[in-house]
């Protein structure tokens, strides 16, 4: 029988109904996912889910933010004296597992804020590491580059490779080949 919730640190549920939520979504995807389906895998009696988390759109961006928070750490500790195009394709890579669920989060981005939060989130870190790449090249301050075109290519790449079809390459094969191509002058994206 489950632990009730007085008798479970609020931490460590939350992060049963995470890890539950987490294996779900990869398994059976966002939308054949149910709250029932969630509490029944961590062992939280169906009401109590609530307790924790408003929706199942709240859920999902925790599982996501949380996604992204664990690639970080896992950059920062396996990746410290890499350069930072080397930790963004990495992470990038990483994180094709988790594509089918960058394209739920896509479809539900209308629909919450929660999941705006954490896509935001998720486009903001590969800014972030876009913007570490320039400056370690010196670029970060270049009159000839056009930072903000660069960085909404990169995630414009990212973003279009990420829906699914038998063209593509993976985004972070085509954001390395777009990023040295600009950082060796190659590129449109420098100013003229």
């Amino acid at each position: 029988m489950p632990r009730n919730r007085q008798q479970v640190p609020r931490e460590e549920r939350t992060g049963d109904l995470l890890a539950a939520a987490t294996e779900l979504f990869l398994a059976k995807g966002y939308d054949k996912t149910t709250m029932a389906d969630i509490s029944a895998a961590a062992g939280v009696a169906r009401g109590n889910v609530y307790w924790y988390f408003n929706s199942k759109d709240d859920i999902f961006a925790a599982v996501m933010d949380r996604m992204l928070s664990r690639e970080i750490r896992t950059l920062s500790a396996e990746q410290a004296g890499a350069d930072p195009l080397s930790r963004l394709v990495r992470g990038l890579s990483d994180m094709r597992l988790y594509r089918p669920l960058h394209q739920a989060m896509h479809d539900r981005l209308p629909h919450s804020e929660a999941v705006r939060a954490a896509h935001s989130t998720f486009l903001d870190w590969i800014v972030g590491l876009v913007d570490e790449v320039m400056a370690e090249r010196g670029l970060d301050g270049d009159p000839d580059i056009d930072a903000a075109l660069l960085r909404d290519v990169a995630v414009a790449v990212f973003e279009g490779a990420n829906v699914p079809n038998d063209r593509n390459r993976p985004a972070h094969d085509m954001i390395r080949f777009l990023m040295e191509s600009i950082l060796a002058g190659h590129s449109p994206i420098r100013r003229a």
